[in-house]
């Protein structure tokens, strides 16, 4: 029984063919019901985000469990196969385990180490499992893929280093602040980049906000969400006497911050510096600032070294985080070697045990009143017979499961004990 993963991502399909295939969390139950009911599929599980759809499956032949997995996606979603199916790609066995850990890791994300995608395995990974649609095999995959995602965010650099603008801006204020405890942040603007630059600064240890925004019920949603002061942007010229920190992002056509402000706030300042960060594009800050003494003006191109210098940092991590990865494909792929020869072990067991019971029970009929002890020495010594017999075989078989030619060890063994002739079943039937 072969693992298959078979889907496609922000690399393969366009967001026209994405959000056509994309699952909502509320039909994903019903979804893999539909799934896990076609012939040959065992297992089934879905991962679906904004940059990827993927089906990944545990069943009987890879053929038709890739058939199956293009034929559930093409009907649920009421969209030809010939849409989409050149935009997938097919993963089998070892190159399943080791794709779906990757994206664990962010590795295949569009932003390499990204936080998101962690929590969305690990929740497909349950969702399969609340369905009932997740065995032995698949809980075992996702709970592996999750751990190595941990791993590789614990152990490398991969996710600590800021790739967007509105990072590298909070990275280029800590570098120039050091802590940011006890310093005066201004933001200006109330879109994303406002936001996520909010956020991270928090996170940081900044706690004294104010936020100005031409308007001012936006600014005080956010200044709530942050513990923050609102003002309206007339308002700016005071804020500025008092900031450490100005970080500014509207949409507005024109300059927002003018020399002459900033010049006339600094009267104010006490010599105190003045770090202004512009993320607008048409600048908000008028470039003139960068003369004035004591301040610090960086703008969208100005981030750049920083954005390069964490993109360079990330792509070093990957090389280590892809070394750990393939580390804890080598693990899965063991485990899952070993299950192949499960049923043969298991069948030996149950012939050594059969054996060990008849003559056990017919050495005691011949041996006629016993005491308890006695019979317990009887059968405590044809148990540790039995174990150590099986002993050796069991061991051997595992190792050369784990070295490839498990097959080839089981059907001697099956031959030379005169087994069951048994095939590699679904691991729920295996013992551990």
């Amino acid at each position: 029984m072969p693992l298959l993963l078979i889907g496609l991502d922000h690399t393969t399909a366009p967001v026209e063919i994405r959000e056509r295939l994309a699952f909502g969390e509320a039909e994903v139950p019903q979804a893999l019901q539909t799934l896990a009911a076609s012939p040959g599929v065992e297992e089934a599980a879905l991962l679906s985000t904004c940059n990827r759809v993927e089906v990944v499956m545990y069943g009987d032949e890879a053929r038709a469990l890739e058939a199956a997995a293009l034929g559930f996606l093409s009907a649920w979603h009421r969209l030809p196969r010939a849409h989409f199916v050149e935009a997938t790609r097919a993963f089998v066995e070892e190159a399943a385990v080791r794709h779906l850990l990757r994206v664990a890791a962010g590795l295949e994300s569009l932003v390499p180490g990204e936080k998101q995608i962690l929590g969305q395995v690990k929740q497909a990974g349950q969702l399969a499992r609340e369905a009932g649609t997740a065995g032995k095999m698949l809980t075992r995959l996702f709970d592996a893929a999750v751990a190595c995602g941990r791993r590789v965010r614990h152990e490398t650099e991969i996710a600590r280093h800021p790739v967007s603008v509105s990072h590298a801006a909070v990275m280029l204020v800590r570098e120039h602040l050091g802590r940011l405890e006890g310093h005066h942040v201004l933001l200006i603007g109330s879109g994303k980049m406002v936001e996520v630059a909010a956020k991270q600064l928090h996170d940081l240890g900044a706690t004294h906000f104010t936020i100005a925004n031409r308007t001012l019920a936006r600014a005080c949603e956010l200044a709530q969400r942050w513990g923050a002061d609102a003002r309206p942007l007339d308002a700016i010229p005071s804020a500025l006497a008092e900031a450490d920190v100005v970080i500014s992002a509207t949409a507005a056509p024109h300059l927002v911050v003018h020399a002459e402000t900033v010049a006339a706030a600094l009267a104010a300042r006490q010599g105190r510096p003045l770090l202004l960060v512009d993320l607008a594009v048409p600048r908000d800050i008028d470039p003139v600032c960068a003369d004035l003494d004591g301040v610090t003006l960086v703008d969208v191109d100005g981030l750049r070294d920083v954005i390069n210098r964490s993109m360079q940092l990330r792509l070093q991590a990957r090389e280590e985080a892809s070394a750990l990865v393939e580390e804890d494909v080598r693990g899965f792929m063991e485990w899952y070697a070993v299950q192949r020869v499960a049923p043969t072990l298991a069948a030996l067991r149950r012939k050594a045990e059969a054996i060990k019971q008849a003559e056990l029970e017919r050495a005691l009929r011949r041996l006629g009143d016993v005491s308890p002890h006695e019979r317990k020495v009887l059968e405590t010594l044809v148990h540790n017979v039995v174990n150590k017999l099986l002993a050796a075989p069991t061991v051997q078989l595992r190792k050369q499961a784990i070295e490839g030619d498990g097959d080839l060890y089981a059907h001697v063994l099956q031959t030379l004990f005169e087994l069951p002739l048994v095939e590699s079943r679904h691991p729920q039937e295996q013992p551990q």
